[in-house]
């Protein structure tokens, strides 16, 4: 089995983390989740994972509250994964900009 995390970097201030198992070449589970460098700290904005068994993606709120968007439906674990990324160093920029208009 293959457990990796690492990060990437689309933007200033900006940072994907990406954390995923994988057994012979294909995904068990994963998390790719976008932060922001926001009042002297990295804070978590959104995220897509599988931890109950599916895909999804939580937008996270300043107050510490949710937006669930379930099920997401892909063909695999790699698909969902791969979107995951590129819908983060597309839109990282309105999804930053969304969680800094929640905090006014």
């Amino acid at each position: 089995m293959n457990e990796r995390e690492y990060f990437q970097y689309p933007g200033v201030l900006v940072r994907i983390r990406v954390r995923y198992l994988k057994d012979r070449g294909h995904f068990l589970w994963f998390v790719v989740q976008l932060e922001i460098y926001w009042n002297d700290d990295w804070t978590p904005i959104s995220r897509y994972d599988t931890s109950h068994g599916f895909v999804h993606r939580d937008d996270l709120q300043p107050n510490g509250e949710q937006i669930k968007t379930l099920p997401m439906v892909f063909p695999n674990y790699e698909d969902a994964f791969n979107f995951a990324i590129r819908d983060f160093r597309l839109n990282y920029e309105s999804y930053s900009e969304r969680y800094k208009q929640w905090t006014r």
